[in-house]
């Protein structure tokens, strides 16, 4: 783990089942007096949660996330998963979060401009790649960033430059860390009224690697879904529902209010064990 975003980071665990990822999270929780992101809250046995029930349990689907660039199959796999929980006696209802169409612009903003700082540290002398051409200190630091960043970094590094330069931190850095305020005052002002959003966790299924690399832009808007949780500094689970008909995985997301994971686990853990997950998902790719 390196650092990029400070304020946005943090750890994704992909493990095989809910079970795992409780026993991982009793492990990874808690405190380090080296990070100074990290919160000094009680350490809690997450497993505990894993109860067998949603009975009461309210949660909202955002209508925005099943909207227009929604793929018709994730819409339908995610009318089967809402099906399920009102079935398990969850109460499903619809709702608003209309700031969220802002969240991937936000995001980018925030992130390329703590990205653009966090990386600096990479000059070939203190931290990672080091290029074998250079006479002197300048091109130390410029073949190595040169040679050892990809494009997509070099991007996302001048991006973040830019939006903090003098002349225009006020007009993008500061306006995105405003409305990073308002996409968290309206996550609070949902989680008043229930226990847990759900949305999908993409738009679409995966694309081909490389695919969008000329479109970045396009690429972007695939993190639509999950980039809202980091800005909100919420916890959040992505569980496979499904396969569409290339056989690609579709996943769904379980969103709670801050350090409220026992309630994602718990809602998680009783669909995983109300549905045939295992098999639908498998295999998971077709030739």
């Amino acid at each position: 783990m390196i650092a990029y975003a400070s304020s946005l980071d943090q750890i994704g665990p992909i493990t095989k089942d809910v079970t795992d990822s409780a026993h991982l999270l009793n492990l990874i929780a808690g405190h380090d007096e080296k990070d100074t992101t990290s919160s000094n809250m009680p350490k809690k046995d997450y497993t505990k949660s894993l109860v067998n029930d949603v009975k009461g349990m309210k949660i909202g689907v955002p209508r925005e996330y099943l909207g227009e660039g929604t793929s018709a199959e994730v819409k339908e796999e995610m009318f089967q998963v809402i099906k399920k929980y009102q079935e398990l006696g969850a109460t499903v209802e619809e709702c608003s979060l209309d700031v969220g169409k802002y969240a991937s612009a936000v995001y980018y903003m925030i992130a390329c401009a703590e990205a653009s700082s966090n990386l600096g540290r990479f000059d070939g002398i203190r931290y990672g790649y080091r290029s074998e051409k250079f006479s002197n200190l300048k091109d130390i630091y410029k073949n190595s960033r040169s040679e050892g960043f990809g494009a997509e970094v070099k991007r996302r590094i001048i991006l973040g430059t830019y939006v903090l330069s003098s002349g225009y931190y006020d007009a993008y850095y500061k306006k995105a860390q405003k409305v990073r305020t308002l996409i968290k005052n309206a996550y609070g002002e949902l989680f008043e009224k229930y226990d847990l959003l759900l949305t999908p966790v993409s738009p679409t299924t995966a694309f081909k690697l490389g695919e969008k690399m000329a479109s970045p832009l396009e690429m972007y808007m695939a993190d639509i879904c999950t980039v809202p949780v980091n800005i909100g500094g919420l916890p959040g689970m992505s569980v496979p529902c499904g396969v569409d008909s290339k056989g690609l995985p579709i996943g769904f997301q379980l969103i709670s209010k801050p350090f409220a994971e026992e309630t994602i686990f718990r809602a998680a853990y009783t669909y995983e064990q109300n549905t045939n997950f295992r098999e639908k998902n498998q295999p998971m790719f077709k030739e």
